[in-house]
């Protein structure tokens, strides 16, 4: 297995996905373990970024990673809305203190925690330091990070102070999600509009189109300059739930890669998903 730390490349993956066809549409996996097609693995500290289902996508990565018998360790740099015991787990409130010790034995019992900061509003949490997360790392076996803000849009462009990515990050995922293909560039829909606007060159009102998601996603002022030395990077296509949001995540992995080391498509509540290359 590779330690964690910026200096392992590629972290083993421990989870097999029930199949895989090779296709068009890039690799699809079926039974699916989007733990698998992320290439996440025992020693990673994962940093989800971007807009469009980050969280579903956190959890749904937990609760792969424990079925694999990992331990795991979830939590936020920016915040996070209250959700159920049976999607988090045991949460730890650092706010409570001796958070370490609280973890520990969680992570002993359980398998699996939820660290956060505190209470903001009833609805809302603060998350935590990024350096919080680089010294209790070593507690678990798999780290995620929501690392990003978005306010429920499908896309973002991230401001000059996000994301905030721990620098044991050892892969940086970047969500984008596939509804915005056909919506208008405007802030119902957008994230951060105006560096959207600026980092396509084109005008609000227009047109989402492959290009455009392509466009965000790869700006060089974006999410790749924020994936620490040595880490790993990838893509998550969200809201790809037939072969027709299979096909445009396809067009829109070859104007990714090889930018990105990886671009996976799919959904994060479940069913199948397509990786590339």
């Amino acid at each position: 297995m590779n330690a964690r730390g910026p200096a392992g490349r590629h972290a083993d993956v421990l989870v097999d996905a029930a199949a895989s066809v090779k296709g068009t549409s890039g690799t699809r996996t079926g039974g699916v373990s989007l733990l698998l097609a992320l290439g996440v693995g025992k020693g990673d500290v994962v940093a989800v970024t971007g807009a469009g289902g980050k969280t579903t996508l956190v959890f749904r990565l937990a609760e792969e990673a424990r079925a694999a018998g990992l331990r795991v360790l979830v939590t936020t740099t920016t915040h996070m809305g209250t959700l159920p015991p049976a999607v988090t787990g045991p949460v730890v409130m650092e706010a409570d203190g001796a958070a370490e010790a609280a973890l520990e034995e969680a992570l002993a019992r359980a398998g699996r925690a939820t660290l956060l900061g505190r209470a903001v509003r009833p609805d809302k949490i603060e998350g935590v330091r990024a350096e919080r997360v680089d010294a209790l790392a070593r507690l678990a076996e798999v780290v995620l990070v929501e690392a990003d803000g978005a306010r429920g849009r499908s896309l973002k462009v991230p401001a000059p102070h996000e994301p905030v990515v721990p620098r044991s990050t050892t892969l940086l995922v970047a969500v984008a999600a596939l509804d915005i293909l056909g919506q208008p560039l405007r802030d119902e829909h957008v994230h951060r509009l105006e560096l959207v606007l600026a980092a396509t060159g084109k005008a609000a009102g227009d047109r989402v189109d492959e290009e455009i998601l392509a466009a965000v996603l790869r700006y060089p002022g974006g999410y790749l300059s924020r994936v620490p030395v040595g880490a790993r990077s990838a893509v998550f296509l969200n809201k790809a739930e037939d072969e027709v949001a299979a096909g445009a995540a396809g067009r829109v992995a070859r104007l990714l890669l090889p930018a990105y080391d990886r671009v996976v498509a799919g959904s994060a509540r479940g069913g199948r998903a397509w990786v590339w290359p």
